[in-house]
């Protein structure tokens, strides 16, 4: 019997993406609060990195029209443990007006997770979490607190926390059994859960920790983004893309795709859009070799 593989063998999960209203108003946020650090601005764009995470945050600007993203389309960091969530909460309610927060929510502790959320001005959604419960309730070490060396608090002086990785983004699906036959079969993504008792619904790369979060919701609960908001898998070559594409067209109605683009020339590299059954947008890319891999590990 032959083995089934997936459409792409990809290289990484290298970029998320997100629309904000002003950069000037969103970066001091990302930088200031979350310790990413700006790698490159370019006209109405601009690249982010946390120093302990691989992947990159391309953040877009969109102007006064972009509307506020909601909260199962989020991304999140992770600090080490549940004390600093309570001072991140208490730092950024105290600095609520000064940063042009729309939004600071405590969130009730979920299967070990302990969190909370904010609203930069752009419109996205933020949540600074800890693990330090699931650590003790058995979820490994170097999976609760992914990072090599941990940075100081000199990194954000007076805030009483420190965001040590960029952990996930989050996504809405709708039949979470469909999703994932797509996330395996047509991206070749891992799907893993870090608490035993939920099903396995974080989409990630198998060489990396960081991940995506597909949380099933009701159709009629269902948000509809636009391409600005989408993650990017690599591929290894060219070649490799274009084969990708021709079997995404060739196999479209199998995974349910609602929109395959055309390859496209980008800054970074080629690459060509689609959006998967649940109307969440993807991009397949062949970076070049400035841009190339999944970053490290950490």
């Amino acid at each position: 019997m032959t083995l089934q593989t997936s459409i792409i063998k990809p290289t990484g999960l290298v970029h998320g993406h997100t629309e904000v209203r002003f950069l000037n108003d969103t970066l001091p946020v990302l930088t200031q609060v979350l310790a990413l650090e700006l790698v490159e601005r370019r006209g109405h764009e601009a690249v982010l990195k946390h120093p302990n995470t691989g992947w990159k945050l391309i953040v877009h600007e969109g102007g006064a029209e972009v509307k506020d993203k909601p909260e199962r389309n989020h991304y999140g960091v992770r600090v080490s443990n549940n004390e600093e969530v309570d001072h991140a909460y208490q730092y950024l309610l105290a600095h609520k007006e000064e940063l042009k927060l729309t939004k600071v929510v405590k969130r009730k502790e979920r299967a070990g997770s302990y969190s909370m959320f904010f609203v930069e001005p752009g419109g996205t959604y933020w949540e600074i979490e800890s693990y330090e419960n699931r650590h003790q309730a058995g979820l490994p070490e170097h999976i609760a607190y992914p990072w090599k060396q941990k940075l100081s608090k000199e990194k954000l002086p007076g805030c009483g926390y420190i965001p040590q990785a960029m952990t996930h983004g989050t996504m809405e699906c709708t039949n979470l059994a469909a999703s994932i036959k797509f996330y395996k079969k047509g991206l070749g993504l891992d799907v893993i859960t870090h608490v035993p008792t939920i099903e396995p619904h974080d989409v990630k790369h198998p060489s990396t920790p960081w991940y995506v979060v597909s949380l099933e919701v009701p159709v009629k609960n269902k948000h509809f983004l636009t391409p600005l908001q989408r993650y990017t898998v690599a591929v290894e070559s060219p070649a490799a893309l274009v084969e990708a594409h021709r079997e995404f067209a060739e196999r479209r109605a199998e995974f349910g795709l609602t929109t395959l683009e055309e390859i496209k020339e980008t800054a970074d590299g080629e690459s060509f859009l689609l959006s998967d059954l649940d109307h969440n947008w993807w991009e397949i890319a062949a970076l070049n070799h400035l841009s190339r891999g999944s970053g490290n590990p950490s």
